[in-house]
Protein backbone atom coordinates (compact mmCIF):
# COMPACT_ATOMS: atom_id res chain seq x y z
CA UNK A 1 0.00 0.00 0.00
CA UNK A 2 2.72 2.48 0.39
CA UNK A 3 3.81 1.84 -3.34
CA UNK A 4 0.20 3.00 -4.34
CA UNK A 5 0.31 5.74 -2.00
CA UNK A 6 3.63 7.32 -3.64
CA UNK A 7 2.29 6.52 -6.91
CA UNK A 8 -1.02 8.70 -6.19
CA UNK A 9 1.51 11.65 -4.62
CA UNK A 10 3.73 11.48 -7.70
CA UNK A 11 0.97 11.44 -9.74
CA UNK A 12 -0.51 14.99 -7.97
CA UNK A 13 2.66 16.04 -7.74
CA UNK A 14 2.81 15.75 -11.62
CA UNK A 15 -0.49 17.43 -12.35
CA UNK A 16 0.11 20.31 -10.23
CA UNK A 17 3.16 21.16 -12.05
CA UNK A 18 1.97 20.65 -15.56
CA UNK A 19 -0.92 23.07 -14.46
CA UNK A 20 1.45 26.08 -13.27
CA UNK A 21 3.88 25.23 -15.76
CA UNK A 22 0.43 26.15 -18.76
CA UNK A 23 0.09 29.52 -16.25
CA UNK A 24 2.79 30.44 -16.20
CA UNK A 25 5.44 30.31 -18.96
CA UNK A 26 2.85 32.13 -21.76
CA UNK A 27 3.31 35.08 -18.60
CA UNK A 28 6.98 34.68 -19.12
CA UNK A 29 7.38 33.60 -23.10
CA UNK A 30 4.74 36.99 -23.86
CA UNK A 31 6.86 40.38 -24.19
CA UNK A 32 5.04 42.38 -21.35
CA UNK A 33 1.99 44.95 -21.90
CA UNK A 34 4.15 48.16 -21.72
CA UNK A 35 5.97 47.32 -24.92
CA UNK A 36 3.59 46.12 -26.69
CA UNK A 37 2.92 48.49 -29.80
CA UNK A 38 -0.74 49.78 -30.03
CA UNK A 39 -2.04 50.40 -33.31
CA UNK A 40 -2.73 54.12 -34.20
CA UNK A 41 -5.59 53.64 -36.25
CA UNK A 42 -7.87 56.63 -35.70
CA UNK A 43 -11.06 57.39 -37.43
CA UNK A 44 -10.38 60.96 -39.48
CA UNK A 45 -12.70 63.50 -38.43
CA UNK A 46 -15.89 64.20 -40.57
CA UNK A 47 -15.65 66.70 -42.80
CA UNK A 48 -17.38 69.70 -42.66
CA UNK A 49 -19.92 70.27 -44.87
CA UNK A 50 -20.15 73.82 -46.95
CA UNK A 51 -23.72 74.19 -47.29
CA UNK A 52 -25.23 76.64 -49.68
CA UNK A 53 -27.80 78.90 -48.48
CA UNK A 54 -31.05 78.45 -49.52
CA UNK A 55 -32.60 81.31 -51.87
CA UNK A 56 -35.42 82.34 -50.04
CA UNK A 57 -38.68 81.32 -51.82
CA UNK A 58 -42.17 82.94 -50.29
CA UNK A 59 -45.56 81.78 -51.45
CA UNK A 60 -47.01 84.07 -54.16
CA UNK A 61 -49.89 86.47 -52.44
CA UNK A 62 -52.84 86.69 -54.07
CA UNK A 63 -52.97 90.07 -55.52
CA UNK A 64 -55.53 92.34 -53.70
CA UNK A 65 -56.90 96.30 -54.46
CA UNK A 66 -53.40 97.08 -52.57
CA UNK A 67 -50.63 94.86 -54.14
CA UNK A 68 -51.53 95.38 -57.64
CA UNK A 69 -47.69 96.28 -58.05
CA UNK A 70 -46.14 93.80 -55.89
CA UNK A 71 -43.64 91.96 -57.20
CA UNK A 72 -44.35 88.32 -57.12
CA UNK A 73 -41.03 86.14 -56.37
CA UNK A 74 -40.25 83.28 -58.39
CA UNK A 75 -37.95 79.99 -57.65
CA UNK A 76 -34.70 80.15 -59.28
CA UNK A 77 -34.70 78.04 -62.32
CA UNK A 78 -33.30 74.75 -61.90
CA UNK A 79 -30.01 73.53 -63.62
CA UNK A 80 -30.68 70.95 -66.41
CA UNK A 81 -29.53 67.60 -65.58
CA UNK A 82 -25.97 66.64 -67.39
CA UNK A 83 -26.83 64.85 -70.97
CA UNK A 84 -26.46 61.26 -71.42
CA UNK A 85 -23.74 60.23 -73.77
CA UNK A 86 -25.20 59.38 -77.41
CA UNK A 87 -22.94 56.42 -77.81
CA UNK A 88 -22.62 53.60 -74.28
CA UNK A 89 -19.33 51.36 -74.61
CA UNK A 90 -20.02 48.05 -75.55
CA UNK A 91 -18.47 46.93 -72.12
CA UNK A 92 -21.53 48.80 -70.50
CA UNK A 93 -23.96 47.77 -72.20
CA UNK A 94 -23.01 44.13 -72.20
CA UNK A 95 -22.58 44.46 -68.40
CA UNK A 96 -25.40 46.49 -67.39
CA UNK A 97 -29.24 46.69 -67.96
CA UNK A 98 -31.27 50.10 -68.66
CA UNK A 99 -32.16 49.82 -65.23
CA UNK A 100 -28.41 50.09 -64.87
CA UNK A 101 -28.46 46.38 -62.91
CA UNK A 102 -25.99 43.94 -64.24
CA UNK A 103 -26.96 41.99 -67.28
CA UNK A 104 -27.02 38.67 -67.52
CA UNK A 105 -26.83 36.38 -71.18
CA UNK A 106 -29.10 33.18 -71.95
CA UNK A 107 -28.80 31.49 -74.78
CA UNK A 108 -32.35 29.67 -76.57
CA UNK A 109 -32.00 26.78 -77.88
CA UNK A 110 -35.12 25.42 -79.59
CA UNK A 111 -39.20 25.94 -78.79
CA UNK A 112 -40.64 22.65 -79.20
CA UNK A 113 -44.46 21.96 -78.50
CA UNK A 114 -43.92 18.29 -77.38
CA UNK A 115 -42.68 17.82 -74.07
CA UNK A 116 -40.59 14.46 -74.19
CA UNK A 117 -38.48 15.83 -77.29
CA UNK A 118 -37.76 18.99 -75.14
CA UNK A 119 -36.65 16.56 -72.15
CA UNK A 120 -34.54 14.55 -74.47
CA UNK A 121 -32.78 17.94 -76.01
CA UNK A 122 -31.84 19.46 -72.42
CA UNK A 123 -30.60 15.68 -71.34
CA UNK A 124 -28.41 16.12 -74.52
CA UNK A 125 -27.08 19.41 -73.68
CA UNK A 126 -26.18 18.47 -70.14
CA UNK A 127 -23.96 15.84 -71.28
CA UNK A 128 -22.36 18.09 -73.58
CA UNK A 129 -21.48 20.25 -70.54
CA UNK A 130 -23.55 22.79 -70.99
CA UNK A 131 -25.82 24.22 -68.05
CA UNK A 132 -29.39 23.71 -70.21
CA UNK A 133 -33.00 23.99 -68.72
CA UNK A 134 -36.72 23.92 -70.21
CA UNK A 135 -39.47 26.27 -69.37
CA UNK A 136 -42.94 26.08 -70.30
CA UNK A 137 -44.90 28.76 -71.44
CA UNK A 138 -48.42 29.60 -73.23
CA UNK A 139 -48.16 30.90 -76.81
CA UNK A 140 -51.93 31.28 -78.47
CA UNK A 141 -53.33 29.27 -75.93
CA UNK A 142 -50.64 26.54 -77.23
CA UNK A 143 -48.21 25.25 -74.64
CA UNK A 144 -44.35 25.59 -76.01
CA UNK A 145 -41.52 24.11 -74.31
CA UNK A 146 -38.29 26.50 -74.30
CA UNK A 147 -34.71 24.95 -74.12
CA UNK A 148 -32.43 27.02 -72.96
CA UNK A 149 -28.66 27.35 -71.68
CA UNK A 150 -27.27 29.82 -69.38
CA UNK A 151 -27.41 32.23 -67.63
CA UNK A 152 -24.09 33.48 -68.09
CA UNK A 153 -23.05 36.80 -67.28
CA UNK A 154 -19.89 37.27 -70.00
CA UNK A 155 -21.61 37.93 -73.46
CA UNK A 156 -18.21 36.40 -74.60
CA UNK A 157 -19.09 33.04 -73.10
CA UNK A 158 -22.81 32.67 -74.05
CA UNK A 159 -21.98 33.52 -78.10
CA UNK A 160 -19.18 30.42 -77.22
CA UNK A 161 -21.92 28.26 -75.65
CA UNK A 162 -24.41 29.54 -78.80
CA UNK A 163 -21.63 28.48 -81.43
CA UNK A 164 -21.16 25.17 -79.95
CA UNK A 165 -24.52 24.40 -80.14
CA UNK A 166 -24.93 25.43 -83.59
CA UNK A 167 -21.72 23.05 -84.39
CA UNK A 168 -22.54 19.95 -82.19
CA UNK A 169 -26.22 19.96 -82.21
CA UNK A 170 -27.08 21.32 -86.20
CA UNK A 171 -29.61 24.10 -84.39
CA UNK A 172 -29.63 28.17 -84.62
CA UNK A 173 -29.36 29.04 -81.41
CA UNK A 174 -30.05 32.79 -80.21
CA UNK A 175 -28.31 34.92 -77.62
CA UNK A 176 -30.67 36.82 -75.65
CA UNK A 177 -30.55 39.18 -72.55
CA UNK A 178 -31.27 37.53 -68.94
CA UNK A 179 -33.81 38.15 -67.87
CA UNK A 180 -35.83 39.58 -70.70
Amino acid sequence: MALEERLKQRLLGGAVLVALIVIFVPMLIDEPVDSRVVADHRIPEKPAVLAKPMPEILPPELPSASTTNAAIIEPPPKPEPPAKPAKQTQIQSATQGERGSPTAWMVQVASLTVRENAQKLVKDLKKADLPAQMESVKVDGKTHYRVRVGPEVDFKTAERMAEKIKKDFKLAPKVLQYPE
